[in-house]
């Protein structure tokens, strides 16, 4: 399993854990929208997901970062989070 997929596993859990759902996190597509049609997500569970990745990645979502355009789609969401912990460990 490489980095990229690592991220994707646990932010995937993360996601079924926030939202309280009996799925499994596996079934959830890279390209699933977090809102709307898909997961049904909506601004409060965006909140607990992203306090929930900083405290599984001990990474910060500072204010300027957290926008819509960052929860469009899991692999958005992944590919931030993968470039923070790069940053981070740097």
């Amino acid at each position: 399993m490489d980095k990229t997929e690592h991220v994707a596993t646990r932010v995937k859990t993360l996601l079924v854990q926030v939202l309280q759902v009996d799925i499994d996190p596996e079934d959830i597509a890279d390209d699933e929208p977090l809102f709307g049609d898909g997961l049904d997500a909506d601004s409060m569970v965006a909140l607990e997901l992203v306090s929930a990745i900083e405290e599984a990645f001990g990474i910060e979502v500072t204010d300027d970062e957290l926008r819509v355009e960052l929860f469009e789609s899991l692999r958005g969401l992944v590919e931030y989070v993968e470039g923070k912990t790069l940053s981070a460990s740097c």
